[in-house]
């Protein structure tokens, strides 16, 4: 199904961004080609000396605080210092963000400008017509969305060079250029930052979609861009019918959250449904109980399996009715993540952790507008030295893991074959 987004909101409140200087790293750095990862809690933390934290274990979907979800496992969102981690499960993913300390999670994407963001991402460069990839690594998606405020929302962590990713408040309205409003998911009130809405990804044609997502907590990433290419393979669900259908397709995703426990070549996308997590504001934000939005770590999709839908038809079908239940026609407000929920069913197939190939790319322009975050005057695009999936897991590797997802080992789950798992649970 392919979309138009929807109109932006207004802006309320004004701020002025401040950058500070972040390390630059080659795209496997960034997104570590070197080694498979598994769970992953993403942070939306502020450069301030506290942290959510959060992971998600490679066996169970992803959640809102960003737990990236699996097949089946569950993960937390974790946040140490001043960046944020996403949780994202393995089936789903998801990842959280906090505050300028805390964790980070979903990245913010209205502009405090009002304009209609359409299917064409052109004016930004990659599109349907982009080469097929060159040199690549191997990674996997996960799922989630926590609707906390994203790792990159705030102006301390972004490069100099960039604003930092918009907010919203509980009626998603943008905050503008104010980057020093409280998470959410520190503090639950009206004019809190949450993830906005038009954070959902969306179906830029029948091959191709855009979105945002949370990616591993190594280096300058936020407001990276990445072609996805989906191999038709589940990194960790077996046979998935969701993975087999999606084999061939596209996606173009901005990093606006990162995961300290996001493995290498993990991509933690944004979607409503997929999980909340450790921590969520989705509850309160959208006025529903926490049951309603589906496995802590996986969301919709890992409640529909755990629940007996085996075959593809009915795994759609279940989901489905959970996009119906939480977003439903009756509140059209919501209906922008209504739209998304219904992409990851349609577009998406409903796969369960895909695996896929990756390289990093400029950004499309319809990203850019939406998050705010538009790296193109730094030309700055690393290439993709290596593969990822890997199975050797260096010390170097393991020390980089952030293992305070884990909760003292409550967390860890199935071993989902990451480095960072084998660091913190092994």
């Amino acid at each position: 199904m392919v979309r138009m987004k929807w109109a932006r909101r207004g802006v309320v409140g004004v701020g002025v961004g401040q950058g500070a200087a972040l390390c630059f790293v080659a795209v496997c750095s960034l997104v570590g080609c070197g080694d498979s990862a598994g769970e992953s809690a993403t942070y939306s933390d502020t450069p301030g000396p506290t942290e959510h934290s959060g992971g998600s274990v490679a066996t169970g979907p992803t959640s809102g605080a960003s737990a990236m979800t699996e097949t089946s496992g569950d993960a937390t969102a974790n946040t140490s210092g001043p960046s944020s981690a996403s949780n994202s499960t393995d089936s789903t993913n998801s990842t959280n963000s906090t505050n300028s300390t805390n964790s980070t999670n979903s990245t913010n994407s209205t502009n405090s400008t009002d304009s209609t963001d359409t299917e064409d991402p052109s004016a930004g460069s990659t599109t349907t017509d982009d080469p097929p990839l060159g040199e690549f690594c191997d990674g996997y998606a996960t799922r989630y969305w926590d609707c906390c405020k994203a790792h990159c929302g705030w102006s301390g962590n972004v490069n100099p060079g960039t604003e930092a990713a918009e907010s919203c408040n509980q009626a998603d309205q943008s905050h503008g250029g104010n980057y020093e409003i409280v998470n959410s998911c520190d503090s639950l009130a009206p004019d809190s930052a949450y993830t906005c809405y038009s954070n959902a990804p969306w179906a830029e044609s029948p091959e191709l979609a855009l979105g945002f997502a949370a990616v591993p907590a190594n280096g300058d990433i936020c407001g990276r861009c990445y072609r996805l290419e989906f191999t038709g393979l589940s990194y960790n669900a077996g046979d998935d019918p969701g993975c087999a259908a999606l084999a061939g397709k596209a996606m173009i995703v901005q990093a606006t959250n990162i995961g300290h426990d996001v493995g290498g070549g993990q991509f933690d996308i944004l979607t409503p449904g997929g999980g909340v997590g450790l921590f969520d504001a989705c509850s309160y934000q959208w006025d529903v109980d926490t049951n309603e939005l589906g496995a802590t770590y996986g969301g919709f999709l890992t409640t529909c399996k755990q629940g007996g839908a085996n075959t593809h038809d009915a795994i759609k079908a279940c989901v489905l009715e959970r996009c119906d239940a939480v977003f439903p026609v009756s509140k059209p407000e919501l209906g922008e993540l209504r739209a998304a929920c219904e992409w990851y069913v349609d577009w998406f197939e409903a796969a369960d952790n895909p695996s896929l190939k990756y390289q990093e790319v400029p950004c499309p322009q319809a990203l850019v507008d939406i998050s705010g975050v538009d790296r193109g005057p730094l030309d700055d695009i690393q290439p993709c030295e290596g593969g990822g999936g890997g199975d050797e897991c260096t010390q170097e590797i393991k020390d980089n893991c952030d293992c305070g997802w884990t909760n003292g080992g409550a967390n860890c789950g199935q071993d989902d074959g990451s480095c960072c798992w084998e660091a913190c649970c092994g």
